[in-house]
């Protein structure tokens, strides 16, 4: 599902009464999250349109119910739209947003049951394209370190993903995972310790993979 999907629901709010073409070029987020605290709702629109995508791939690693995860983004930026007097500055928005969503959806997910994550939560993907031409490697190389990256606890491949993927902070990683910042840490060293253990010859690749090629659906 793509970010006009959600886009034909989320601007029905009521509240919501923007221009679906407002532009926002290389606006500090910081000051777009202040601008919609203000009362500038096309403020949230730049926010929900750079991010929805984002969550709902985030989404799609605790459950496979596609409507869950709408539902709960739209329902993540109701929550804004009504709260937005009664909300503080933000030092990362997609932190927050990340945070924010991940306790909506669990706790729904809770509500009908256990929370068991999907076989393929956090399924890390090599990308042989994003590699730089300098740095090709074979299809066998990247299958292994694959392979090896995937054998990782479910934990550390999201703790890999959401710092090396979507670049937050070990503070920002701690925050969504409900963890300290030095677990956060600490799961993320035990990770790069077991690859460097287990990948041998292909060490070195994988420090290519990690910051070029890395991928998760």
């Amino acid at each position: 599902m793509s970010i006009s999907d959600y886009s034909s629901h989320f601007p029905h709010h009521p509240d919501l009464n923007l221009a679906r073409g407002a532009k926002f070029s290389e606006k500090d987020e910081v000051q777009v999250w202040e601008r919609f605290i203000a009362g500038d709702d096309e403020s949230l629109i730049f926010i929900y349109r750079k991010y929805a995508d984002v969550l709902y791939r985030y989404g799609k690693q605790f459950t496979s119910r596609s409507e869950l995860i709408s539902d709960c983004i739209q329902e993540l930026f109701y929550n804004l739209l009504d709260k937005r007097h009664n909300l503080s500055q933000a030092k990362s928005v997609k932190g927050y947003l990340m945070s924010a969503f991940k306790r909506k959806l669990v706790r729904y997910i809770k509500k009908e049951g256990k929370l068991e994550l999907e076989e393929n939560a956090f399924h890390i993907v090599l990308s042989e394209k994003s590699l730089p031409i300098s740095q090709a490697l074979g299809k066998k190389e990247l299958s292994f370190i694959q392979q090896r990256l995937n054998n990782l606890p479910v934990a550390q491949r999201e703790v890999l993903l959401l710092h090396y993927y979507e670049g937050l902070s070990y503070a920002e990683i701690a925050d969504i995972m409900d963890i300290k910042v030095r677990s956060a840490r600490a799961l993320t060293y035990r990770a790069l310790d077991t690859l460097s253990k287990e990948l041998g010859p292909y060490k070195k690749s994988f420090y290519i993979v990690l910051l070029s090629s890395i991928l998760y659906r």
